[in-house]
């Protein structure tokens, strides 16, 4: 079977490294798949583009002016005839609105779509519009699929009478094990601090830094706990943050090292791992963290809770919510044998749910499905 997958990506974040690791999969099991990247002729050689070719997954590009376009679209799907793809599998609103956008299907090439989450927080914004626009075209694919049961419930795709198939996201069953010299500058003196945290995601609103910042100020100024954060990442709300640490009297206590590859990779060597989404699907950086046995805070928004199994896997806390963060870090850290109770659970089930074996599988089940009902 041959696959292109579709995306206009911005960075290399957690859709990014789903669509990579689904299709190193598809590949070492002998299918032909090719990473299709939306993006405008101004744009420079994308993150994604850089990573499938290190890891030798063919990419084509597709130029185009921003917005709807239908000749962007329709030079895609003739892409697709050219090549025999059998099916195109679109990840994120652009791709998803491009696929949806023609009135019939361009030499009936069927295409899946999955919803990797929603990240708008405020009403009639343009996230929030692309968010609607993204659900609506959606109903026109041959098959929707989210990437947690929570998703599958959001609103938007109820009021469109619009039913996914859940498979959640996976990624490789065991962590590369490479410390650079950039990760151990990032790590130099944490032997000698008491409670050590780390955060991974974009520096963006919907992660809710702030919120765990202030956290921080709580547990340093009245929990009395020699305490260290690092969140890895890079995002518009950088500056912001910096500042915020610096008001709140935090900012020997907080490191900003910017985008790392394989952030994972040091995981192993902090306390616990923290997550103060508003809003999430199925974070890959929290199936890292369960892969490597790491306690866990984090808010009970989107995917999360499904992860962590409803709190038995992971101490789940209320969004937006700082005294709630500080008193459950404080008391997770504080209570070495919770802290081990839940590493093992959360390895578990990470193995048990969220490997990229299992996630491939359950796509392969799907893409049958939808080619056998075009066959017939």
């Amino acid at each position: 079977m041959n696959f292109l997958h579709l995306i206009d990506s911005g960075g290399l974040y957690g859709a990014e490294n789903v669509i990579l690791n689904l299709m190193s999969r598809q590949k070492e099991l002998g299918y032909n798949t090719t990473l299709g990247s939306i993006g405008e002729k101004a744009d420079e050689k994308k993150a994604i583009e850089k990573k499938a070719e290190m890891v030798g997954l063919p990419v084509e590009i597709f130029q185009m002016k921003n917005g709807p376009n239908v000749f962007g679209a329709i030079r895609i799907y003739k892409y697709a005839n050219e090549n025999n793809i059998d099916i195109i599998h679109c990840h994120g609103y652009k791709a998803n609105i491009l696929s949806g956008l023609l009135p019939f299907r361009y030499g009936n090439v069927p295409y899946i779509s999955t919803l990797h989450g929603w990240t708008s927080i405020k009403k009639f914004t343009k996230m929030w519009a692309y968010d609607w626009l993204d659900a609506v075209m959606a109903k026109r694919a041959d098959r929707v699929v989210a990437v947690s049961n929570a998703m599958r419930e959001n609103w938007r795709l109820k009021y469109l009478n619009i039913s996914p198939v859940v498979i959640h996201n996976g990624i490789q069953s065991k962590e590369e094990d490479n410390i650079t010299g950039k990760d151990y500058k990032l790590l130099a003196g944490l032997d000698k601090i008491q409670l050590k945290l780390i955060s991974i995601g974009r520096l963006s609103k919907e992660k809710d830094f702030s919120t765990l910042l202030m956290a921080v100020r709580q547990i340093k100024n009245y929990c009395k706990h020699n305490v260290r954060l690092v969140i890895i990442g890079e995002g518009p709300e950088r500056d912001n943050l910096i500042m915020l640490a610096q008001k709140y009297g935090i900012n020997d206590n907080v490191i900003f090292p910017g985008y790392m590859d394989n952030a994972c990779n040091v995981l192993k060597y902090f306390d616990i791992f923290v997550m103060s989404s508003l809003t999430e699907g199925m974070p890959i950086t929290l199936l890292e963290a369960m892969r490597a046995g790491m306690p866990i805070v984090a808010t009970a928004v989107g995917g999360i809770p499904e992860a962590l199994e409803g709190g038995k896997c992971g101490v789940l806390v209320p969004s937006g919510s700082e005294m709630n963060l500080a008193r459950s870090i404080t008391e997770l850290h504080e209570n070495k044998q919770l802290k081990k109770e839940l590493s093992l659970k959360s390895m578990l089930r990470f193995q048990e749910e969220f490997t990229v074996e299992k996630m491939e599988a359950k796509y392969r089940s799907v893409y049958i499905d939808v080619i056998n009902s075009k066959a017939t």
